[in-house]
């Protein structure tokens, strides 16, 4: 750069004779994260020919920081194209959603509005998953044939290693820490009815629900988000096809039918896992343990475990879709609202299990 500072005093206003090509190489060379603004800056096009996409960030960067710290950038004998070309250009600092600096009832309102209109949208997601899953259905079917096959595959099949496995140690580790109070009070023979009753009624369900929650929940925004970024939603949509029916609905369902399923075989091999502890630790006979099972577990209980796997298929597909539609951005923005969208979903899955041990 070539400063044209005043004759024998510090200059308050600096001048640059701009290159007769500002392109990317003569920026590369300005280094403008060096660059710590002390007095106005002016910029002289007088022998500027042509300034490409490079030249054109420099200047609206360097202006950004210029205004940042109070000082002025100025453009002088520039083309009116390039004038045109600068002003169309979008502006460097990004929107914030609220007013920086403002009061706290300004950062309220604007936390509540954020709130408010995150609501509405999670609520029109679980209306048009409701609606065109059930009333919709009989008046177009917008998903490809076999889908609810693969997608009950996909989601209930594949899952049941991974749940049995776990349940199974799950129920192991909660029957032997229960085993040795129960064993110092000679009170072992009810290990089957604790086991049994929690399995049943709050283990099963819930511990399918935040396996599923971080393996199908996550699966689901990151396939709807992944559409979002490559447009296949945009076409779907040009194409007269809603979006909801033909992402949504065949996981909804593949999802509500097999929820249940897997939570009989957690709850089976929980109990299983505190059988085998019953019989190795405390030596209780295997028809004491099961006749002591069967007698204390009733038809409310399997219902209330029943209830909770569908309540919460439903939390996980309502929580996935609604992250992954909501998505705007490249892979950044995918990764980030999959994270959000396990995270949320375990979050909320335990809070409905705590409502549902009010009312069930």
């Amino acid at each position: 750069m070539n400063k044209t500072p005043q004759n024998g005093r510090k200059p308050d206003r600096e001048t640059v004779l701009m290159p007769e090509v500002l392109d990317r190489s003569w920026v590369e060379r300005q280094q403008i994260a060096r660059i710590h603004p002390r007095n106005d800056l002016t910029f002289d096009f007088s022998k500027t020919q042509r300034i490409d996409s490079a030249g054109f960030g420099y200047i609206r960067a360097l202006h950004h920081l210029y205004s940042q710290s109070g000082r002025r950038l100025i453009l002088t004998n520039i083309a009116s194209e390039h004038l045109q070309t600068l002003k169309s250009w979008p502006a460097v600092e990004p929107a914030s959603s609220g007013i920086k600096g403002g009061s706290l009832f300004i950062r309220a309102a604007d936390a509540f509005l954020l709130i408010v209109n995150q609501a509405v949208g999670a609520l029109s997601i679980l209306v048009e998953m409701l609606y065109w899953g059930t009333i919709g259905i009989l008046k177009k079917q917008d998903f490809k044939r076999g889908a609810l096959g693969e997608q009950m595959y996909q989601l209930g099949f594949k899952a049941v290693g991974i749940v049995g496995l776990l349940s199974f140690l799950i129920g192991i580790v909660l029957s032997l820490q229960t085993a040795m109070q129960l064993r110092t009070y000679g009170a072992g023979i009810f290990l089957a009815s604790l086991i049994g009753l929690t399995m049943v009624r709050e283990m099963g369900p819930l511990l399918t629900a935040i396996i599923l929650a971080g393996r199908t929940g996550s699966a689901t925004t990151a396939e709807i988000a992944t559409m979002g970024v490559s447009e296949e939603i945009d076409a779907l949509k040009t194409m007269g096809i809603n979006p909801i029916q033909f992402v949504v609905v065949p996981k909804f369902w593949a999802i509500t039918l097999t929820m249940p399923l897997l939570s009989i075989i957690a709850t089976t091999a929980g109990i299983l896992g505190g059988f085998f502890v019953a019989i190795s630790y405390l030596d209780l006979a295997p028809t004491l343990f099961l006749g002591e099972l069967s007698k204390n577990i009733h038809f409310k209980d399997f219902s209330a475990g029943f209830i909770k796997s569908v309540v919460f298929a439903w939390l996980i597909i309502w929580i996935g879709s609604f992250y992954g539609f909501r998505v705007r951005g490249g892979a950044e923005a995918v990764g980030k609202e999959t994270t959000e969208s396990v995270v949320t979903g375990i979050f909320i899955i335990i809070i409905a299990d705590a409502i549902f041990s009010f009312i069930l």
